[in-house]
């Protein structure tokens, strides 16, 4: 007998009773009953239902084992409708006879996981198999929180999750380079529905729907410029340090008003701040400074630019789905929400120990969208911890990275607390060098002529110096990384 996997939308409605039959003999692997064909050029392969109706499908293997995974119902030799074959010319007379799978095929999709318990396979960019926990996840309806790790498959869920919602749905993030990733995988096998409409935005995106935002956003390089003038008299010279707490703490915590006033602001914890009272107080009269420049430069902060837009957001969207949450502020989460028929229905995903735009993100503080929609379910946050990309090497350092780092500084909350564990049987290996020109020179010569590798760096000033060493034009800062994958 011969496994058989389907696609999680195969909709066999039209022809279950001619399916029913072929289905069993490709399962006994009679393929000549089934009329199995090969089709050129494709890498796709088509099984007879009737005299009008075909059985498109493929084979992916896992631990070595091929299997069957039957894709979609063609009707009326209609190939040219097929989403995965894409309105290519399609010649039925070239189609080559297969009479066993022995014979077929010598290159198929291996699969990272299979979850041997349940056949339902899901397709972005590749074939996907959910595990048990990520299953019962993908059935739950918003209001929902997914917390997981990078490799966890978090974005994959709720892009498969994004397919059953119906109406006006938009997936909003900060990064554009995540924005434009998502889209691309989730239309990347010729995935259409007639039952949505969906928006992929980015922040500034969403805000230009409802008014083009006047002027530029103010970005760090001219903050910094700017900030170089006044550095000695507040005696602090971190300007990257002042530009996330003008950012993320002044402008961005606030959902009641623009910005904290100096009351407020001086009364904030100590984990509420990334400055102590008395550098503070310094630095409050610096950012009303800060306000006025922007005015005068045609400026605008998007947190400011928010709370404006609170009263221009309307009702709109059936749905809406922030990803990597812990990078959006109070107010942008806010301004995004408001724009719901139904404030319950969002899903929300990220990871507090992914945060590169500091802002004193907790998950304690996104809960409180539960209670303002009256759903106080607890197990409507949901945690991924385990990992389907990297190997055991990998997680290994990430997972003692992040002992340290709650040793030192603690945890966020409950939610930030948890270590991973991968399905990856690769050892891998992680490797510090010294800092020496001999390496850097070697590592350039191996990466500088490719595009699997891509240098990392924390911020814009470093890139300038990594450029100095490494040649290829793949340096990203943090912020830029985010989305973005390399082998």
């Amino acid at each position: 007998m011969f496994e058989l996997l389907h696609l999680s939308d195969l909709n066999i409605k039209l022809v279950e009773k001619t399916f029913s039959k072929t289905f069993k003999q490709l399962q006994a692997g009679d393929f000549k009953s089934a009329d199995v064909r090969k089709m050129p050029n494709t890498g796709f392969y088509r099984a007879r239902l009737d005299i009008r109706d075909r059985l498109l499908f493929n084979f992916v293997t896992y631990e070595n084992k091929k299997y069957i995974l039957l894709l979609e119902v063609i009707k009326d030799h209609n190939y040219a409708q097929s989403r995965f074959l894409r309105g290519g010319m399609i010649d039925e007379s070239q189609f080559v006879a297969v009479d066993t799978p022995e014979e077929e095929p010598e290159t198929a999709s291996d699969l990272t996981y299979l979850n041997k318990q349940h056949k339902a396979i899901h397709v972005l960019n590749k074939f996907i198999s959910f595990d048990d926990f990520q299953q019962s996840v993908y059935t739950l309806q918003p209001p929902m929180i997914i917390v997981g790790s990078a490799g966890s498959g978090k974005t994959v869920l709720v892009l498969e999750k994004l397919k059953s919602l119906h109406g006006n749905v938009a997936y909003i993030s900060l990064s554009k380079y995540l924005v434009d990733n998502a889209s691309k995988l989730y239309y990347a096998s010729g995935y259409d529905s007639e039952h949505q409409d969906v928006d992929f935005l980015s922040l500034n995106d969403f805000l230009a729907l409802w008014q083009k935002p006047e002027g530029k956003e103010v970005d760090f390089k001219r903050f910094e410029r700017w900030f170089s003038r006044h550095a000695q008299a507040v005696k602090i010279n971190e300007p990257y340090r002042v530009f996330e707490e003008f950012k993320g703490v002044i402008s961005g915590s606030p959902i009641h008003t623009a910005w904290l006033s100096q009351k407020e602001y001086m009364e904030l914890g100590v984990k509420q701040s990334i400055f102590m009272s008395a550098e503070r107080e310094r630095l409050y009269p610096l950012f009303l400074k800060y306000i006025e420049w922007l005015k005068e430069e045609n400026l605008y902060d998007s947190n400011i630019l928010c709370h404006d837009y609170l009263d221009k957001t309307q009702p709109y969207y059936d749905y809406i789905m922030v990803d990597e949450v812990q990078d959006i502020t109070n107010i942008q989460l806010k301004c995004i929400l408001s724009s719901l028929k139904d404030k319950s229905h969002f899903i929300l995903t990220g990871d507090s120990n992914q945060i590169v735009h500091p802002n004193f993100f907790s998950w304690s503080k996104i809960k409180t969208y539960f209670y303002e929609t009256g759903d106080r379910r607890d197990n409507q946050i949901k945690l991924l911890q385990t990992n389907y990309r990297n190997s055991l090497q990998v997680v290994e350092l990430s997972n003692n990275l992040l002992k340290i780092k709650n040793a030192r500084f603690g945890s966020i909350d409950r939610e930030s607390n948890f270590l991973i564990q991968t399905v990856s049987k690769e050892q891998g290996e992680v490797v510090l060098y010294a800092n020496d020109e001999k390496k850097k020179k070697e590592l350039n010569r191996r990466t500088q002529n490719s595009t699997k590798y891509a240098v990392i760096v924390p911020d814009n000033q470093q890139k300038a110096k990594a450029a100095q060493f490494f040649k290829t034009p793949l340096i990203f800062n943090i912020q830029e990384a985010k989305g973005l994958e390399y082998e």
